[in-house]
């Protein structure tokens, strides 16, 4: 990784930087839609269904009913382009602890976003403390997602300078 890839300010992201920003997020994304389905669903007995948050929370706070597909959409410009554009605000604004730290801490953070902040908007308890099997896999999940997303993220803007 170089130096230029880990410089601090407030300067926005250029375009190329947005794509791979978002690359990183799809490479993130695919994992999660796998994990969340196959093995969360062997271990904790329920997949995670992020959508279904989504649509909650919805509905919880705005009294506004979303379809399946608009939850999707919503779920996954979060992986893919609001998610990965946080890490570089993180990453970038604020401290960096270089990779793979930067991707693990991120990844962990993003559970935190969604289960200790949206989730109990959306009416379900924090954390999903009351099915502890798939808060433990939201957690792996999402550190793997974190780690994944930063991962190719960083190994293409070493790329492109």
């Amino acid at each position: 990784m170089t130096t230029a890839t880990m410089t601090r300010g407030f300067a926005l992201p250029s375009t190329r930087t947005v794509i791979n920003l978002a690359l990183g997020g799809f490479a993130g994304l695919g994992f999660w839609e796998l994990f969340s389905s196959v093995p969360t669903a062997w271990f904790a007995e329920y997949p995670l269904e992020p959508p279904e948050l989504v649509k909650s929370l919805f509905a919880h706070q705005l009294g506004v009913t979303l379809s399946t597909p608009v939850a999707k959409l919503l779920h996954f410009a979060t992986g893919f382009l609001f998610y990965p554009l946080g890490y570089w605000v993180l990453t970038r604004w604020l401290k960096s602890f270089g990779m793979p730290a930067d991707g693990w801490i991120w990844g962990v953070i993003t559970y935190f976003i969604a289960l200790a902040f949206f989730a109990p908007l959306a009416g379900q308890q924090v954390l999903l403390s009351d099915v502890p099997r798939l808060s433990f896999m939201s957690l792996v999940g999402h550190a793997i997602y974190g780690y994944l997303a930063a991962h190719v993220f960083e190994a293409l803007e070493a790329r492109s300078t």
